[in-house]
């Protein structure tokens, strides 16, 4: 029968540390762009191009996981366009300089309010949220879907990211609707919860599983085998 030696734990345990001080060393923060706790934040968000009508203001309305006052940012975007350039699109200027978002996932929901106009498919135009890429805000597209009244509040999570995503300098929603979607009226979006996460570096599940290993074979030593 062979005991686990002090030594052997020691040895063990100190390769868990550094695995884990050195996962943490390049660990990347959670990054809130917005949870609209405040009509403020809407602020954040500038028409950026297209030819419909648009408003923007806040909702009280919400997917949860603000705070106590927390809404959504609503865009009212009214077709057809009058250019015949049918979409609308609002742009968010996060970060400067552009920011490497290797690592990260995308989280954000979305609504289409009840009464918004369909289109030619029964659904209330197509969707897109994209990075915009170099100070030459390259359109680099991470989601794209139909949306529609019935989805109520709808959860995405884009993982892994779309590339290039080296040097991202904003944030864009984009709302589609024609010529083929054909809408005809006011669609209403309401967005919430965009949040960049840190994906679990596999230095990090090593560690955890070393973690493991040395539990493991501490209680075999305690108990006198192998």
């Amino acid at each position: 029968m062979r005991l686990m030696t002090r030594s052997g734990f020691t040895s063990c345990a100190v390769g868990v540390i550094w695995l884990v001080a050195g996962t943490a060393a390049i660990a990347q923060p959670t990054l809130v762009v917005n949870r609209f706790d405040a009509a403020a934040e809407t602020g954040d968000w500038r028409f950026d191009y297209g030819g419909v009508g648009q408003v923007k203001s806040f909702s009280t309305d919400n997917a949860g996981g603000g705070g106590p006052g927390s809404g959504s940012m609503e865009v009212a975007l009214t077709f057809p366009a009058t250019n015949g350039d049918h979409k609308g699109a609002y742009t968010n200027d996060e970060f400067f300089p552009g920011r490497n978002l290797a690592g990260y996932a995308l989280d954000f929901d979305v609504k289409v309010a009840p009464g918004s106009a369909p289109d030619a498919f029964g659904n209330n135009g197509f969707f897109q949220f994209a990075f915009r890429n170099t100070d030459n805000y390259n359109f680099v597209n991470e989601f794209g879907d139909n949306v529609r009244v019935a989805d109520g509040w709808r959860h995405v999570h884009v993982q892994p990211l779309v590339a290039p995503f080296d040097a991202v300098r904003a944030l864009t929603i984009q709302l589609y609707g024609g010529p083929d979607q054909n809408i005809n009226g006011t669609v209403t979006l309401r967005l919430d919860n965009v949040v960049l996460t840190q994906v679990p570096e596999p230095g990090m599940l090593g560690a955890a599983s070393l973690a493991g290993a040395c539990a493991l074979l501490r209680r075999r030593g305690r108990r006198g085998s192998c």
